[in-house]
């Protein structure tokens, strides 16, 4: 074939084959494909809103050499114990950082499997804090907001015994 300037030119049909079958292929798969399944996220901390309800001691640490010695001074304040209720939307009366008043938070789990406590809304947001750890009636966790991270160091609550709580003293 030539040219206007008369060059030969070859046409290779095989890249434009190949884009046309390519084309094509999409354009038939588009109302032939399946839905995707949902993909289920295994939190990395097991708990429930209603493991968290209870009197619970507190203490704050700031390296984990500190911990074992931390959970043991939180076991000592359970005389005034720092108490987790029930909220009315499936959720757990707390305070936020900074904050006098209570509020009910959620457990939520972000898309990598963390586990977060904080308000409705997403995942491992600045008001939230990651559960660290929940085991044998030991909840660690650690604010997401740097600032309150660093004020607050990481939350160390430990499950008063029944019996230890203010509320067993009212009896």
């Amino acid at each position: 074939m030539s040219g206007a300037n008369g060059i030969r030119t070859t046409i290779r049909p095989y890249p434009f084959a190949v884009g046309l079958f390519l084309a094509l292929a999409g354009c038939m798969s588009a109302g032939s494909q399946q839905a995707t399944p949902a993909v289920t996220v295994t939190p990395a901390v097991a708990v429930t809103s209603a493991e968290l309800v209870g009197d619970w001691g507190l203490g704050s640490y700031r390296q984990d050499a500190d911990r074992a010695r931390t959970e043991k001074q939180a076991m000592a304040t359970c005389n005034n114990p720092y108490k987790i209720s029930a909220g009315q939307n499936g959720g757990v009366i707390m305070h936020l950082a900074d904050q006098a008043q209570p509020s009910e938070l959620y457990l939520k789990t972000a898309s990598d499997g963390r586990v977060f406590l904080g308000p409705k809304g997403p995942a491992g947001t600045k008001p939230d804090r990651q559960v660290v750890s929940f085991d044998k009636g030991v909840l660690v966790t650690k604010f997401v907001d740097p600032s309150a991270a660093d004020r607050y160091g990481i939350l160390i609550y430990v499950r008063c015994p029944a019996g230890k709580g203010a509320a067993a003293k009212k009896v």
